[in-house]
């Protein structure tokens, strides 16, 4: 494939683009804010404290801005004089919440054909460009290229499916990847897999998310949120970011267990399903409840949809158990960071692709549950409800597990201190 056969295709493909959004519209109207973004229309920033540079920065969802927030503390104190840029490409990314700091824009990526990322680069103007993951773009990073604005991948991760892949284009990836300026990855196998796709120089920095913190007031949250819900000392089972297809897994399982004392809470990873999966609660006939209609509950419900964005932490916090969504059909899983970071027991199903280094890492070290049929769920929560001394046990060992791997946004920042 060539850029030009390349740029073709991306022109075929952005009606179908714009038509997805709008049906996401319909579905939640936040969609549509800002969509002129996607097509390289950006506002004027009057507000800007004035800057000779700008740090660009995408982070495409929610996990990738979480994971950023600690490395964009500290340029905000290192570095006073430059402005950050962070753009996305999803509504629940754009939504985190980062700092009332004026010195930082927020804004969507362009789709990415040559004319839209080249009015995106002439607004800007950024510095330096930061991608974190997987983001290859290939007409972004050429613009960049042309442009001579140093760009690096960072906390990139690429599993063996992703490989497998890219290699069915590999001489174009290649040539993209080979216009990167450096390639900082997550684990050695990380660096094996980029190795065979590009020459360009690659270094083991960490995982970012291990910098992460849970929000300074999240046990308030937690607290009131478990009011709302009236859980006292019921066992909760959160089903995190499911995919299609789980939450039918997951229902039938818990209805033929029918366990007591038992409170079941999934949260749909995409809000558009969020109506989806309602109604497969109703085909079920469980009694359910959706968070965002739950202030007037006067008991506690057995099943609840969390249709609510922004909260996961909070529905964390609610757990004794965390059942990693994406782990149980085949989508690679979720990252279990999140629910390490408020100590709560996490089982895994058999799909890891996606994060494989860190969730094998964690079952080695005990840190994790795993269950290669749904079935094998039921064991893991009769494991924790007979033996309470299993979560201290385990909270102690994910701590010692989190300080050891932390320190990647120190590694970034320096990298960064070269250019400003």
């Amino acid at each position: 494939m060539t850029l030009f056969l390349y740029n073709f295709i991306i022109w075929l493909l952005i009606p179908f683009a714009i038509i997805r959004l709008l049906y996401r519209g319909l579905m939640n109207p936040e969609s549509l804010n800002f969509w002129q973004e996607r097509l390289g229309f950006y506002s004027s920033h009057q507000d800007r404290k004035p800057a000779i540079q700008t740090l660009w920065i995408h982070s495409v969802s929610l996990g990738e801005t979480n994971a950023i927030i600690p490395l964009i503390k500290l340029l905000i104190k290192k570095h006073p004089d430059i402005n950050i840029l962070l753009s996305h490409g999803t509504l629940s990314g754009r939504k985190v919440f980062i700092s009332n700091s004026k010195r930082i824009d927020r804004c969507y990526l362009p789709f990415d054909s040559k004319g839209l990322v080249i009015k995106f680069l002439d607004h800007y103007q950024p510095t330096m460009g930061i991608i974190l993951e997987t983001e290859i773009w290939p007409n972004l990073i050429h613009q960049c290229y042309l442009k001579t604005i140093p760009l690096f991948l960072i906390n990139a991760r690429l599993s063996e499916k992703s490989l497998k892949r890219y290699k069915l284009f590999k001489n174009f990836i290649s040539r993209s990847l080979n216009k990167i300026n450096h390639i900082y990855v997550q684990s050695d196998s990380d660096r094996k897999n980029f190795n065979k796709l590009t020459n360009q120089p690659i270094s083991i920095m960490g995982n970012l998310k291990f910098d992460a913190q849970p929000p300074k007031d999240i046990e308030k949250k937690i607290k009131k949120l478990k009011s709302q819900l009236k859980i006292d000392k019921k066992f909760v089972i959160v089903v995190s970011s499911t995919r299609d297809g789980e939450e039918d897994i997951v229902l039938n399982f818990f209805k033929k267990i029918n366990l007591r004392n038992i409170v079941v809470v999934i949260v749909p990873r995409h809000p558009e399903r969020f109506s989806e999966v309602s109604k497969l609660f109703e085909s079920y006939q469980l009694p359910y409840v959706r968070k965002s209609a739950s202030k007037k509950l006067i008991s506690t419900p057995r099943y609840i949809l969390g249709d609510t964005m922004g909260e996961l932490y909070e529905y964390y916090g609610l757990a004794n158990l965390v059942v990693m969504g994406g782990s149980i059909r085949n989508t690679g899983s979720q990252n279990i960071l999140e629910p390490m970071l408020l100590n709560r027991p996490i089982a895994v199903g058999p799909s890891i692709f996606n994060f494989k280094n860190i969730i094998e890492e964690s079952q080695k070290k005990h840190l994790v549950f795993r269950f290669s049929k749904i079935e094998e769920l039921e064991n893991i929560i009769f494991q924790l409800i007979k033996n309470r001394n299993l979560e201290k046990d385990l909270r102690n060992k994910t701590n010692i597990y989190l300080k050891d791997n932390a320190g990647a946004s120190k590694k970034i920042l320096k990298l960064i201190s070269q250019y400003f």
